[in-house]
């Protein structure tokens, strides 16, 4: 909208620091303003208890504390991308309709532990993976749709589009369209909920979060641009660089998020914030074609959702368990590091899997020929 009224903002890089800026400004004006409504309205009390008697003694604190977080995030991002993002792009639109599809999914699920009649869990699992599903489908729709019969240039075909590139090994696997479907919907839950299981330590799955947007914001940038591919000798992904406005709304609304975030925490961000981080990595992986590369770039999250299933596996199997507790982030509060010091360990793994990510790209050729 702006950039049409500003031609200084028709170039993708203003739009984006413009962008991250907007959506900074407005979570630090309403963050502050919804904590004090949900302080008044108990927005925050839940009886959402983990099974572990030391965890919760651990965490007894922060029971009260209001997850609005979240709300702001959703907020401040939309109306970034409202304002400074190409709405007649199909990647924006795909990537802003996840964003706001799963954090609807998240408000249901923060309202039920807060709200709800038995102040229960929250949503259950099963909900959840639905809900997660069907924006992950609606991803892919729009994304088919676009290469099947969108302006050429606007995005990859339909070939390029549904198929699977393996990094380093220069490989890509033909997946066709529901191939393409199952991978939108694998990446989609995957991402959404590993994001989930890391959102435990004040601070933690936001810095985290934010690291890997930088890194795909990066990515969008170079594969959308022919000069920057060229540069970085990657090959290009049309309608990639469209998302970048998008990417840096949400850098700069986690970065007003992190202000009250931080260690101790004013406010969490809830499902409501977390869902829609997942699955905004996801869509912005399946963007640009570098699905794969979320393994790395997000491998703090990969880490912490596989030692939720080794966990289980483990004690279902043996009936021992290979932690002291999952996710990982917890192992290490019972072994006694302080939280401070967990959060700032997997922060500095996070910026150095997402520079690990944008470096390889150029450096192996991870953006290999659609």
């Amino acid at each position: 909208m702006l950039a049409r009224l500003v031609p200084a903002l028709e170039a993708p890089l203003p739009r984006t620091a413009l962008a991250a800026l907007v959506a900074l400004a407005a979570v630090l004006v309403v963050t502050p303003l919804l904590a004090a409504a949900a302080r008044r309205r108990r927005f925050g009390d839940r009886d959402d208890k983990s099974d572990s008697d030391t965890l919760n003694a651990l965490h007894k604190g922060k029971r009260s504390t209001p997850i609005v977080g979240g709300i702001a995030m959703l907020a401040g991002t939309a109306l970034s991308t409202l304002l400074l993002a190409d709405l007649t792009s199909v990647p924006v639109l795909a990537l802003l309709g996840a964003v706001v599809g799963l954090g609807a999914l998240g408000v249901a699920d923060d309202w039920q532990k807060t709200f709800g009649q038995r102040r229960t869990r929250g949503l259950s699992a099963r909900q959840k993976l639905v809900g997660q599903v069907v924006v992950a489908v609606a991803v892919a729709g729009a994304l088919l749709g676009q290469a099947a019969w969108g302006a050429p240039g606007a995005g990859p075909d339909l070939a390029a589009l549904t198929r699977l590139h393996v990094p380093v090994l220069g490989w890509a696997l033909p997946l066709g369209a529901l191939g393409f479907v199952a991978l939108s919907a694998l990446v989609v839950t995957g991402t959404s909920n590993a994001v989930n299981l890391t959102d435990g330590l004040d601070g933690l799955a936001g810095g985290c979060a934010l690291a890997a947007v930088a890194a795909y914001l990066a990515v969008a940038a170079v594969a959308g641009d022919p000069t920057l591919a060229a540069a970085w000798g990657a090959a290009p992904v049309p309608g990639a660089a469209a998302i970048c406005p998008v990417l840096g709304a949400l850098g700069g609304a986690l970065c007003g998020f992190l202000v009250y975030n931080r260690h101790p925490a004013r406010v969490f961000m809830g499902d409501t914030g977390s869902l829609p981080l997942g699955g905004a990595l996801a869509v912005a992986a399946l963007v640009t074609k570098q699905e794969l590369l979320l393994v790395v770039i997000g491998g703090v999250f990969v880490a912490e959702a596989l030692s939720v299933i080794a966990q289980v596996a483990s004690f279902k199997l043996t009936g021992k368990r290979v932690l002291r507790c999952a996710p990982l982030h917890h192992h290490f509060e019972f072994a006694g590091w302080k939280e401070v010091q967990i959060v700032g360990r997997f922060h500095a793994a996070a910026l150095a899997l997402a520079a690990l990510g944008v470096v390889g790209l150029g450096a192996t050729g991870l953006l290999g020929a659609p």
